[in-house]
């Protein structure tokens, strides 16, 4: 009887044929590409190709998505100083307390948890903040303790807290205390989504980092609480939070000098 023959298949490696080129420069190319066109390039190999795939690519995806928001980040700091917004030497610690910090604490919220757009935004804006060329040293030091806030919230945390910045410049709320439920279905209504039950799961976030006022019973959070209407909520600190971001859209939009 002829001894049985032993065959071993070797593994296919992940995205070997389809996906991920051979070189390291083809590779960048494929990175450079649209977010949009990479996702429907990895949508659709997953959904033609074998199983093992799956078990990478979503650090793959990852990674990619971090590697553009690097770069994107890395464009708007050149951009800033290369308009003398920021100063060329800002990691200097010797020279600039925050600057170094800022920079770091940046870097590391991209790598821990890749922010979305409306996040990076606040980053950025409080990276500014604590690097803007002229700014006092307490200017600074503030913006680097709301950078910190920063890290800590999430996109529909900073998008309840536009709402509420939204209502407090139109002055939406003038009488000294309000009804959780009125303010509530105010803001919800703000947000085009109607949803009070997420504007309550928001704005608990916003109340443990102090950037709105919390509730008339504290302990309590039973719909008909009152809650503080001067201001729409918002406290000093979640003013000078949505300032910040407010003007680095205006200082560093592409109308500014």
């Amino acid at each position: 009887m002829a001894e049985e023959e032993s065959i071993v298949l070797k593994p296919r490696e992940p995205f070997s044929d389809a996906l991920l080129p051979q070189s390291a420069d083809e590779l960048a190319k494929f990175m450079d590409q649209p977010l949009a066109a990479i996702a429907e390039t990895i949508t659709g190999a997953l959904a033609a190709g074998p199983k093992a795939w799956t078990l990478m690519t979503g650090h793959f995806v990852e990674a990619i998505l971090q590697g553009k928001l690097y770069q994107q980040v890395s464009r708007e700091i050149k951009e800033l100083r290369d308009k003398g917004k920021i100063p060329d030497d800002f990691a200097d610690e010797k020279k600039y307390k925050y600057g170094f910090k800022s920079w770091v604490d940046l870097l590391k919220t991209i790598d821990e948890k890749p922010p979305d757009s409306d996040l990076l935004e606040a980053l950025m804006a409080m990276f500014y903040g604590a690097n803007k060329v002229n700014a006092t040293d307490a200017q600074k030091m503030l913006s680097y303790r709301l950078l910190q806030i920063a890290r800590r919230l999430h996109s529909g945390e900073l998008l309840l807290l536009r709402a509420i910045y939204d209502a407090f410049k139109r002055k939406d709320f003038q009488q000294q205390w309000v009804s959780l439920s009125v303010w509530t279905s105010k803001i919800a209504k703000l947000q085009g989504h109607n949803l009070t039950a997420l504007v309550l799961k928001d704005e608990h976030a916003l109340v443990e980092e102090e950037l709105i006022s919390g509730y008339a019973n504290a302990g309590t959070t039973d719909f008909n609480q009152s809650v503080l209407g001067n201001n729409a909520r918002l406290s000093d600190l979640g003013i000078a939070f949505c300032q910040n971001i407010e003007t680095y859209r205006v200082e560093t939009g592409p109308d500014s000098a």
